[in-house]
Parts: C-alpha cells; sequence; structure tokens
C-alpha cells in the first residue's frame, strides 16, 4: 500500500512532461572561436625577474643545472645497465654454448678413444684364449 503512494509520482514513458520554458527556447549556435595555438608544455611561465645580481643568477643556473644532471645521470645509468646485463647475457650464452659444444667434442672423442681400446683389447683377449 505505500509502494503505491511512491509509485505515484514516478511519470511513465505514456506521459508527457513539459519543459520549462528556458529550456524550450533553441540555443543560438556559437560563434566561430579561432583556434588556439596548442600550449607548449616546455615553456615555463616565469615572471620577469628584475634586480637580481649575477651571482644569484649563477647560483639559481648551478642548482638548475645539477638538479637536472641528476636526472639525467640517473636514466643513464638505468640505461646502462639494461644494456649491460643483455651484452653480458648474450656473452655468458654464447660461452656457455661454447664450452657446451666442447664439452660434447670433448666426450665424444674420448667414447670413440675407450670403445676403441675396448674392442682392440677384447679381440686380442679372444685371439689368446684360442690357442
Amino acid at each position: 500500500m505505500s509502494q503505491s503512494r511512491i509509485d505515484a509520482g514516478i511519470p511513465v514513458l505514456t506521459e508527457i512532461i513539459a519543459a520549462p520554458a528556458a529550456e524550450a527556447q533553441v540555443a543560438k549556435p556559437a560563434p566561430p572561436v579561432a583556434p588556439q595555438p596548442p600550449e607548449r608544455p616546455e615553456v615555463v611561465d616565469v615572471p620577469t625577474i628584475d634586480g637580481w645580481l649575477n651571482e644569484e643568477w649563477n647560483r639559481l643556473e648551478r642548482k638548475i643545472g645539477g638538479r637536472i644532471l641528476h636526472q639525467v645521470m640517473q636514466r643513464l645509468e638505468a640505461d646502462i645497465e639494461a644494456r649491460v646485463r643483455d651484452v653480458l647475457a648474450d656473452a655468458l650464452q654464447m660461452a656457455v654454448t661454447t664450452l657446451a659444444n666442447d664439452i660434447q667434442q670433448n666426450l665424444q672423442a674420448t667414447l670413440q678413444d675407450v670403445i676403441t681400446q675396448a674392442v682392440k683389447d677384447e679381440i686380442s683377449h679372444m685371439q689368446t684364449a684360442k690357442k
């Protein structure tokens, strides 16, 4: 019962709701706006500083230069470390591959020598057993 009182104030899709007078008027098209040039993020808007001494300008230059150098060095260190890691990984992989090939060749040669000697020894043993 209380549900029907709440629903009575909700408009349904078949009802026409009158729009307020301000919304009923058609909006006039906005006058054309001249395109603004894109903002340049690298330009810093700093008010002109008058009356600074050369020493103050030099101190500011050293401070900004130090910050930029620190940031550049951090980026370079990370890049250099990644490149060295990649080069070392490649070199290590090449060394491991070369070492594995050397071991395989040495093992093959050793097995061939051992088997050849074992066959010779067995033939010799069989020849002596016949006599």
